[in-house]
């Protein structure tokens, strides 16, 4: 028998316990900022990254090829705040802030209230990325996209406002693994804003909230790791729901994914964010360069998930490239590290194997094409940027790449809307870089990414006895298909064949995609 005094004795010390818990527990909110809110999740189940475009171009595209193509959830815009004007028009501008004034290189407020009104409309959510933890370098007087002056040396910046006081002390980041160096140094010559003062997150929040007011699904968060995981929560904790007029439920929390370049495999920081939002996995993007250059082998990718270390699937961002992973140096070899589109054939076969998979929400990066790596996105001779043209078999022209418009993209998105939540099973590969696996009974994918050496062989597509369409090389039409057909037996079985000398060395085959014999 329990004493009456130690009964309370032991209750008043789990009620104790139990506030604590409530205490250092985050708020309940934090943990709806996962959803990316797509319109029919099963059907829109990709992010596109319209890098450098202007919002008119943007609403465009959200009109006349987003929405009805139906295959990408959301887009991603470049960061829409006023930004300091580099002598050279370099891509960096974007990530130098000179206030949260909405007159980037994209356009100005109302524009960007057009765009985001008619991506909503159409199903395609628009999230920003936006930069919290700097604000713009520079020595003397420096001038703004919105004609704002700032004076990054004496950290003022008038019309954020920010001034000396709302900084970390001067200090550089020099160790890339010590955390409180990443968190309270600054990079390069970039002011480092403490985020630790109530009065800095509070115009962070007000700046984030006026977006979700105007109907912004969610952000990317830039840098996130160079901030406190507290101070980002803290943040989080206080943005507004988003929009009910702009077609969101009542109650909706914004979408949050966290740019955190984390390659170790302790995970010194992405664990840090995780409960937060989503984090990209940008060990994916380096493993996928590794694989197509041929310094790692495609096998490597039979663990894809937690079995390598990476982040939980459900909270993973995943993509091949990005404006700085695009630009980056090459490796020991000299080789580039990562992939992109100045490797077509190679970018495809990485693409097919990244949509095709189920590890992660993907990002396709639409690129622009640059020879100089500080070159900016196309522009004119006043220096706007330049729209974004098509030819007649809709792809882009005038400088842009416009990767999502290409048709191994499309009929990946496809692939991926019937195989959505379905398990990766009957994984083969001949240890090399030729693999083949299932998606459920639904889905079939082989890929032949060796230099010299033919797929040849009988493998399991999990799929009943038929003739499928590769939904690649053709489509079906009056039961007839415009490309290569694969015979499966009746124990679900098929002979493949992909030479390593193809174009599109991949077979993807759908059920749904199933020749009707007469």
């Amino acid at each position: 028998m329990v004493a009456a005094d130690d009964a309370i004795h032991i209750l008043a010390q789990l009620m104790v316990r139990l506030l604590l818990l409530l205490q250092l527990s985050p708020p309940t909110a934090i943990y709806c900022q996962f959803n990316p809110h797509f319109v029919n999740p099963t059907e829109r189940t990709a992010i596109v990254h319209l890098f450098e475009w202007t919002h008119a171009d943007v609403e465009t595209e959200c009109r006349q090829y987003l929405g009805p193509s139906r295959g990408f959830g959301a887009v991603q815009l470049s960061p829409v705040n006023e930004v300091r004007i580099l002598p050279n028009r370099s891509w960096r501008e974007r990530y130098e802030p000179i206030s949260y004034k909405l007159a980037g290189r994209s356009g100005d407020e109302e524009q960007f209230r057009s765009m985001v009104r008619v991506c909503n409309r159409v199903g395609v959510r628009v999230y920003v990325e936006v930069v919290l933890n700097h604000m713009a370098g520079g020595s003397g007087a420096v001038r703004g996209t919105a004609g704002s002056i700032a004076y990054p040396a004496s950290k003022d910046f008038p019309d954020a406002p920010y001034g000396g006081a709302d900084f970390n002390d001067a200090c550089t980041v020099i160790e890339s693994s010590e955390t409180h160096e990443v968190r309270n140094c600054q990079l390069d010559d970039r002011p480092d804003l403490n985020l630790g003062l109530a009065r800095v997150r509070q115009r962070m929040v007000d700046f984030l909230n006026k977006l979700i007011v105007m109907g912004v699904a969610g952000f990317n968060i830039r840098s996130a790791k160079h901030m406190w995981p507290y101070d980002l929560k803290t943040i989080y904790s206080k943005l507004e729901n988003l929009s009910t007029t702009a077609g969101f439920a009542a109650g909706s929390r914004p979408f949050i994914y966290q740019d955190v370049e984390d390659l170790s495999s302790e995970s010194l920081f992405r664990k840090d964010y995780i409960s937060l939002g989503m984090v990209s996995e940008y060990r994916f993007a380096y493993h996928m360069g590794a694989i197509m250059f041929k310094r790692k082998p495609f096998h490597y990718m039979v663990n894809l998930g937690t079995r390598l270390g990476y982040i939980p699937r459900e909270k993973s961002i995943v993509f091949l490239d990005d404006p700085v992973l695009q630009r980056g140096q090459p490796g020991d070899d000299d080789l580039p590290r990562i992939v992109s589109y100045k490797h077509v054939r190679l970018y495809k076969i990485a693409l097919v194997f990244m949509m095709a998979h189920r590890y992660g929400t993907p990002v396709i990066m639409s690129s622009y094409d640059f020879k100089d790596s500080e070159a900016g996105p196309p522009i004119d001779a006043k220096g706007h940027i330049m729209p974004v043209g098509w030819n007649e078999e809709d792809q882009c022209i005038g400088g842009w790449i416009c990767e999502h418009r290409w048709n191994v993209v499309q009929n990946m998105l496809k692939f991926r809307s019937k195989v959505i939540d379905l398990p990766v099973t009957s994984w083969v590969d001949n240890g090399q870089n030729q693999l083949a696996f299932c998606r459920g009974k639904v889905g079939f994918v082989a890929i032949n990414a060796e230099i010299s050496l033919s797929f040849d062989a009988n493998v399991y597509t999990c799929l009943e006895a038929g003739i499928y369409c590769d939904i690649i090389s053709g489509k079906v039409g009056d039961n007839e298909c415009t490309g290569r057909t694969v015979l499966v037996d009746k124990n679900g079985r098929a002979d493949i064949f992909i030479s390593s000398n193809e174009e599109e060395p991949y077979v993807v085959l759908l059920s749904s995609e199933k020749l009707v014999l007469g």
